[in-house]
């Protein structure tokens, strides 16, 4: 995949697609999410990159902790993964990944679905900083 430099993180992206399509392809479809995510993350690894799995992250208002969610992984410390096993498209989990991006400084998300009935594979999402600053 051709590194383009209009879209933010291109590369990481390309890196992490090219280790979930190689997952995608070897193992077989209907096992269990955490089975392709232990995967996902022994391949993006083998390819060199920096792999933060279950990060959680504190929400926090008036500067006290008032939650918190997971994220599957973080990669390079730029590019937030969430990792999916759905029949239907991505459509339904692009909210919480905004979320996630509105909640934290990254900018970048890959929703990557393993399942075998999905149209829909793969889908970025992006949200600037400058972005979230001006909201």
């Amino acid at each position: 995949m051709a590194i383009d430099p209009k879209y933010l993180h291109s590369d990481i992206s390309n890196s992490i697609l090219q280790a979930f399509y190689s997952v995608r392809n070897t193992l077989p479809f209907e096992l269990n999410i955490d089975v392709y995510k232990r995967a996902l993350c022994i391949e993006m690894e083998s390819l060199g990159l920096l792999v933060d799995c279950d990060k959680e992250i504190k929400i926090n208002f008036r500067d006290k902790i008032v939650g918190s969610f997971v994220i599957d992984f973080v990669v390079n410390d730029s590019v937030v993964i969430k990792a999916i096993k759905d029949d239907e498209t991505c459509e339904h989990f692009e909210a919480d990944a905004k979320n996630q991006l509105r909640l934290t400084d990254f900018e970048v998300c890959l929703i990557l679905n393993f399942s075998a009935e999905s149209q829909q594979q793969h889908r970025r999402i992006v949200l600037t900083n400058d972005l979230k600053k001006n909201k």
